[in-house]
């Protein structure tokens, strides 16, 4: 069975290495972030006003596994709730100065990673595969 005829499996395992190998770098230089921390990080960077059921959608986890990340992110001081406006219930959330600090150092070595990996490769053919991935995500 070769695994690039099992392409959900190929782009699942091509995810964790991806992760694996940002989170190598992330400990090389001392971050204490694992890649999903990092990108839940990201998410929140992007200015808009998430709750926790909002992140639970995007990464598509349950609520209960978006409260554990969250409250690590807490625990860390990445990251803080607030009460929502309009419905008490409801807990946006927000990066903090550390938060917005670390992202930045992370966001650097993310990109070394990727650009790593992109060796080799040329501009169209990462584009080609840019296309394809997020027409598989769209069309799930």
């Amino acid at each position: 069975m070769k695994e690039a005829s099992h392409i959900g499996l190929l782009i699942a395992r091509t995810g964790l290495v991806l992760g694996k190998a940002v989170e190598k770098e992330f400990e090389a230089v001392g971050l204490d972030l694992t890649y999903q921390h990092f990108m839940f990080l990201n998410l929140l960077s992007k200015g808009n006003k998430l709750i926790q059921q909002d992140l639970a959608d995007i990464v598509k986890i349950d609520k209960s596994a978006v409260l554990r990340v969250i409250a690590a992110l807490e625990e860390k001081k990445l990251v803080e709730r607030f009460g929502h406006t309009c419905d008490r219930r409801k807990k946006t959330l927000h990066l903090t100065t550390l938060g917005k600090t670390l992202l930045k150092k992370a966001l650097l070595i993310e990109h070394k990673v990727n650009s790593t990996l992109q060796e080799g490769l040329t501009k169209e053919e990462v584009n080609v595969f840019i296309k394809v991935a997020l027409h598989f995500r769209n069309k799930i």
